[in-house]
């Protein structure tokens, strides 16, 4: 399995981070620390967690880090790891205010070490922004981090483009590499953003996408398959309003019919197909992110990084008419 190169960067990284979004909730301790060991042994290396992660449960806190910890602890496994964690993300229930000074970087960072056991971490990531903080403080204070070894190398999730480049900018004039790599929303689906609940999210357009092979940022997917959309669909699930008030569009409905006939012949599933999509953009690396509810969906998720990608779903690809999303979704 061949391991994708980070720009400005010494990281080689799996095609594939696998997410813990629901490590320590809605998936239990014991299947948590079993699938990273198992996506370790099928050849993976990169792992993305935040330190807001399942602490939308009552009487948890950070549980997505903390599985993490107990798991490094257990299995003298850390080194094996390319580790992704996220600070500076609003208080849950408190949205409205935010928490990008360095204060809170500094906060949030040191939980984030103690919580897995670690005494650095490869990609630190800002989880949200506030455009009220000048960008040089921001960045001053993560190069502090790196400085003093906490820290590898950051980036930013979910920020606009304008702050994107105001970061670098000041970055590049200090001599800083600055954010290396934007995590944000990009799938093989079209998207009815404005039917998102978090309307914080940033999607990956066609400007972004412009700006980020320019500037040589690296990118990684997050909502990578969609909720499932197209797999649950094909399934014949009664999907939840949470799902299709987001994903049910024309455009949709023309790559499902269009992908169904790809997955007919056996080759290629709807995760398959979902992954090598964002695979196959090759201005600069872009890593799908990816939760995954069983083993056998772990499985078929890593199959991909090896599979040739078919020329079917380039044309699929064709069907949107923006680069990553629907001319109605950027207005």
């Amino acid at each position: 399995m061949k391991k994708k190169k980070f720009l400005n960067t010494d990281l080689e990284v799996s095609p594939i981070c696998l997410g813990t979004v629901n490590y320590g909730t809605t998936f239990g301790e014991k299947e948590s620390k079993a699938q990273i060991s198992s996506f370790l042994d099928k050849g993976g290396n990169f792992i993305d967690t935040a330190h807001i992660y399942g602490s939308w449960v009552e009487g948890k806190s950070s549980p997505s880090e903390k599985t993490l910890g107990k798991w490094f602890k257990e299995t003298g496994r850390r080194n094996e790891v390319i580790l992704a964690t996220k600070g500076s993300h609003p208080d849950w229930g408190h949205m409205d205010i935010p928490r990008v000074h360095p204060k809170d970087i500094t906060h949030d960072l040191k939980e984030s070490l103690e919580h897995m056991n670690t005494d650095y971490i490869d990609m630190y990531f800002l989880h949200r922004d506030d455009p009220k903080v000048p960008v040089s403080e921001i960045i001053d204070c993560l190069d502090d981090q790196v400085k003093e070894g906490k820290i590898r190398y950051y980036g930013c999730s979910n920020w606009k483009l304008d702050r994107l480049k105001q970061a670098h900018d000041y970055a590049v004039s200090k001599g800083s590499k600055g954010f290396v790599c934007n995590q944000l929303m990009l799938s093989l689906a079209d998207i009815n953003f404005y039917n998102l609940p978090d309307k914080s999210f940033i999607l990956m357009d066609k400007e972004t996408h412009d700006y980020q092979k320019e500037a040589g940022i690296n990118a990684m997917a997050y909502m990578s398959i969609a909720k499932g959309f197209f797999t649950r669909k094909l399934a014949g699930e009664n999907l939840p309003e949470s799902v299709t008030s987001v994903y049910e569009n024309k455009t949709n409905t023309k790559i499902y019919e269009e992908a169904k006939k790809l997955v007919a012949k056996g080759k290629y599933d709807f995760i398959n197909l979902s992954f090598l999509y964002i695979l196959m953009q090759k201005d600069f690396p872009i890593v799908p992110i990816a939760s995954f509810d069983n083993e056998a969906q772990l499985i078929s998720g890593l199959a991909s990084w090896d599979m040739e990608i078919p020329q079917e779903l380039k044309n699929l690809a064709s069907y949107k008419n923006y680069l990553y999303m629907s001319e109605s979704e950027s207005k």
